[in-house]
């Protein structure tokens, strides 16, 4: 029987694992290549491609310009146990952004429509705060997801509000991965938070189906992105 790619995937990140543990890897250190990684383990380049793309979208490596992968500064050992469950493939990261897109654009709506003065209020001031994590020049990940966890709130449905909100551990590194793809690229910084901004505003004016829409376009968005992030990854 045929091994399936995403189980080649899994044995090399297990593998990569041990090889820092093994190596005794410190903050700064370069992985090796992705070619020796595939002559290391015996493998096509393209399961090596899938488990760096995981450690970087996990926060553990970053990419250098002109190739490798460079051990990140933090605790080592936690993010190596942490992200272990987290690998998925890109189908399932998409599948999920799916249903964000299915639960939010109705949470959007219903918070235009139901979402008192003081639900809109909050809503501003988490805006206010992604905006402030861009002008900081910070990755504002936790901001973002604390914009849509608000909105989800203001819709007074409490199975959807609970239902949003336990996507969050799920969702949480891929939106971090996702926008960190944008950091130090200006105009697709400020084309999210233009996004974020005209959902606000349709919720502010009530306005249920536009609030609705400017949701659908900001997650529909994102899902494609994320996808064009990932075949970036893997065809690099």
């Amino acid at each position: 029987m045929k091994i399936e790619r995403k189980k080649v995937s899994m044995q090399v990140f297990d593998r990569i694992k041990e090889y820092i543990h093994k190596e005794n890897m410190q903050p700064g250190d370069r992985l090796p290549t992705e070619k020796q990684l595939s002559e290391m383990f015996g493998v096509s380049r393209t399961p090596v491609r899938e488990a760096l793309s995981v450690l970087e979208a996990s926060g553990l490596t970053v990419s250098k310009q002109g190739g490798g992968s460079i051990i990140q500064a933090a605790s080592l050992t936690n993010l190596i146990e942490e992200i272990q469950f987290e690998f998925v493939d890109t189908q399932e990261i998409l599948n999920l952004l799916e249903t964000r897109i299915i639960l939010e654009t109705e949470a959007a709506r219903l918070a235009a429509e139901r979402g008192t003065a003081d639900d809109k209020l909050i809503i501003k001031k988490k805006l206010e705060e992604l905006r402030s994590s861009q002008h900081d020049n910070r990755v504002g990940d936790k901001e973002d997801i604390a914009f849509h966890n608000v909105i989800a709130q203001a819709s007074h449905n409490p199975i959807l509000v609970h239902s949003v909100e336990n996507l969050t551990t799920l969702y949480d590194k891929a939106i971090r991965f996702s926008l960190k793809k944008n950091m130090g690229i200006s105009e697709k910084r400020a084309q999210v938070l233009s996004e974020h901004e005209r959902i606000y505003t349709a919720i502010r004016l009530g306005n249920g189906e536009q609030a609705r829409e400017e949701m659908y376009q900001h997650l529909n968005n994102a899902c494609q992105k994320f996808k064009h992030s990932f075949d970036q990854a893997l065809n690099s």
